[in-house]
């Protein structure tokens, strides 16, 4: 298969990915080097930057570029000078002066760095600071604050160090070890010196150890690492020879422009196990890109596929199936699917779309005044009716027939708010939809004949095992997601059909000005004229104020407007969120000058990286991500967002405080919940963080979550009381990063 030559773009940076010598460098090339993860040190005091020179560190002026300013982060948390090809580093046995630029390779000194704010820290507090107004030192005490030259006020571990996982070689799909020597050269990213195509070492020393795998490559196509369909221009990579986790293994594809492996189809299924067979991949479990790690979801593909064709082939009433997060394809259950603990060391398989359209588009969004018969509920093209006759699956269907309609289907997250939106607005908690499964094949469509582009399982769904004969599904709140039931079950249900949206009458149309977009009772608008937030938030560019999103319905709107309006790359659009007061704490900001608490987040990974700052919302991959950014400083296009005149905000419902807490139990009048510290390890034991939630969860309570500063005020004085201040101990609480970063009872990150 590698006889066959790669047509790879080679990954070289400028210079080569190896050190030669100094050469100047012109200040429009630095922009292109930064998206490559490589960057200049700039002092915030002086607006110097640092160089590296035969007497060690010193501050010159940042007009006069050279590659002796240039910086990455490599593994380990470790800082590579591009022109001098060696390590920032503390020799702490020499107290008087411990920094200096090091070998990469070695063990007696010190190479991790880290970020605390704009400062830059190394072991045993070391900053890094100035001495004399040109030399760089490290000090305990320092103030000095550096950002990165020419990118708005970023600090320097803004985009830090990302894993390279490797294909083939022989080191089980391990990552790449940045830099690495290689003829007596300190290599910072992958080269094609010395074989044919990008490759890397995975230990240091590559002579030493000759431990090395192929990188990976974003390109379009499908090279002789895939094998293409050419029914269905899917292609399918196996890494038979790989021992990564769960995440690991998505990393890997996405590397590579794909992602784990979805199964859509018993006919996508039967390519996979004949495959399986050409490649010996037997008696072997395999990751796929089944999981559940949101928890308050079902199970779901990594690469949003619908989740409408399934495989079980254990028990999903069992303590382990309810326990792991992730999914594996195994061969000797003749390749049916079983759940698997996501940390757990496996091969895998990656798929790639080589033409991938997102179904969810702007359109999918888009108002359109409808007019309906008495009784129905108009959206968007469409007419609903909720019946509040309980029937069965079948009799719902004919019900609904017999009035020229079908049982509702729901193909976007603008169906699933609909749906959502009807459940409550009727106080109603379940009803019949269109999906169902003619027999246990377990294949699911919908009775209205509609493509099957989108799923919303509930919790543990779907479960089809030990179920026989047709399959139907109904809605529950409260966020309308979809569990397998029996056809005889009865419950209400939703009749949809085409309303009448071409000749309406003036009165129902969008009420948005020209230019705007219409979602709810809210029109939306891009100002593509990027300013800083000071300007944005005026109120002279966005008249009534920036966006505030409040749930992942709006947030998927706002995504789709931003794909179909903007073009070009790394943009960004200005919410109205922001750190007023420098704590971590945000509130929506409005043009009236009244704050809103935060009901809804979408954080990127790694974000809110520090207090302070203004949020925009990535207008590139992934798009509709939430990062913190300078107000001063960063500029940004604008969301606009202003409420239509005759839409009456929904009335809210705010929680009481509490009167009183269970005995043991503790709170104050001002929390809205009651904690309770469990500390007696004789009586308790210790336990894992799963373990300490189902404790929680026994008491009808979850791991404590902090909503805000007096929340986690009160806790840590509350420990203080039990344990002296000096005494370490640590507790679990809820906060976890499976997907996304959130706490475990829904409270907002």
């Amino acid at each position: 298969m590698l006889g066959v030559r790669l047509r790879l773009l080679a990954c070289c940076l400028l210079f080569g990915g190896t050190a030669r010598g100094s050469a100047a460098l012109r200040r429009d090339e630095v922009p292109s080097l930064r998206n490559k993860g490589i960057f200049i040190i700039q002092s915030e005091d002086s607006n110097l930057c640092i160089k590296v020179d035969t007497l060690g560190l010193v501050l010159e002026d940042c007009d006069q570029l050279s590659k002796d300013m240039l910086w990455k982060w490599v593994s380990n948390r470790r800082i590579f000078n591009i022109g001098r090809s060696t390590c920032l580093g503390l020799n702490i046995s020499r107290p008087e002066q411990p920094l200096s630029m090091l070998e990469c390779d070695s063990t007696q000194y010190s190479l991790w760095w880290n970020c605390d704010g704009k400062a830059l820290v190394g072991v045993s507090e070391y900053k890094l600071a100035v001495e004399n107004s040109k030399h760089i030192v490290a000090q305990k005490q320092s103030t000095y604050q550096w950002k990165q030259y020419m990118s708005y006020d970023e600090d320097l571990c803004e985009h830090p160090f990302q894993e390279t996982y490797t294909l083939l070689g022989n080191s089980f799909g391990f990552p790449c070890i940045f830099p690495f020597k290689y003829n007596n050269k300190w290599y910072y990213e992958c080269t094609r010196d010395g074989k044919e195509f990008d490759w890397c070492a995975t230990t240091t020393n590559y002579e030493q150890d000759e431990k090395w795998g192929f990188c990976p490559n974003a390109e379009s196509g499908c090279d002789v690492f895939w094998k293409k369909n050419p029914d269905t221009n899917l292609c399918y990579q196996f890494n038979l020879a790989s021992v990564l986790t769960w995440r690991e293994a998505r990393a890997a594809c996405q590397l590579q422009g794909g992602d784990l492996l979805s199964v859509t189809s018993p006919e996508e299924q039967n390519y996979i196990n004949n495959l399986s067979r050409q490649l010996n991949a037997t008696d072997m479990m395999l990751w796929t890109g089944l999981n559940r790690l949101e928890e308050d979801a079902g199970w779901q593909w990594s690469d949003g596929a619908p989740l409408v064709f399934v495989n079980w082939r254990a028990n999903v009433s069992d303590n382990r199936f309810r326990e792991n997060h992730c999914a594996v394809l195994n061969s000797k259950l003749k390749y049916g699917w079983q759940s698997y603990l996501c940390e757990s060391g496996l091969p895998f398989v990656c798929k790639k779309y080589l033409n991938k359209t997102e179904h969810e588009t702007l359109d999918t969004w888009k108002y359109y005044a409808t007019r309906c018969d008495s009784g129905w509920y108009p959206h968007n093209r469409n007419c609903y009716r909720l019946h509040r006759e309980e029937k069965s699956w079948n009799d719902a269907s004919v019900s609904c027939q017999s009035d020229s309609s079908g049982l509702i289907s729901i193909s976007s997250m603008a169906d699933a708010e609909l749906l959502l939106n009807l459940l409550e607005s009727e106080n109603v908690t379940e009803t019949w939809i269109g999906l169902y499964s003619k027999n246990t094949s377990a294949v699911f469509e919908w009775s209205d004949s509609t493509p099957v582009k989108f799923s919303n399982w509930h919790s543990q769904e779907p479960n089809t095992f030990q179920r026989t004969g047709q399959l139907c599904v109904s809605a529950q709140g409260p966020e309308g997601r979809w569990k397998i039931k029996k056809c005889e079950d009865r419950s209400f249900y939703i009749c949809k059909k085409a309303g009448e949206f071409s000749n309406v009458s003036p009165e129902l149309e969008s009420s948005c000005p020209e230019g705007w977009e219409r979602h709810g009772g809210y029109c939306y608008k891009i100002d593509s004229t990027p300013r800083s937030f000071e300007h944005a938030s005026s109120g002279y560019f966005c008249p009534s104020a920036l966006v505030s999103v409040t749930n992942r319905f709006e947030q998927a709107f706002i995504n789709s407007m931003i794909q179909s309006m903007t073009k070009s790359e790394r943009t960004y659009f200005w919410t109205g969120l922001q750190d007023l007061n420098n704590t971590g704490e945000y509130f929506w900001l409005s043009t009236a000058g009244r704050n809103h608490s935060v009901s809804y987040t979408n954080w990127n990974k790694n974000q809110p990286r520090h207090s302070g700052g203004c949020v925009a919302i990535r207008g590139q991959e992934p798009i509709g991500y939430w990062e913190v950014k300078s107000c001063e400083n960063f500029k940004a296009m604008s969301l606009c967002k202003q409420k239509i005149n005759s839409y009456e905000e929904p009335e809210l419902t705010f929680q009481k405080h509490l009167s009183s807490c269970y005995f043991g139990w503790e709170s104050e009048a001002h929390l809205l919940s009651c904690y309770k510290i469990f500390h007696n390890e004789k009586v308790l034991m210790r336990r894992t963080w799963d373990e300490a939630e189902a404790l929680c969860q026994d008491f009808g309570a979850h791991l404590a979550s902090f909503s805000n500063i007096y929340e986690e005020t009160f806790l840590n004085n509350l420990l203080y009381t039990i344990f002296d201040r000096t005494e370490e101990r640590q507790f679990w609480i809820g906060f976890n990063k499976r997907k996304p970063a959130f706490w475990r009872d829904m409270a907002v990150v």
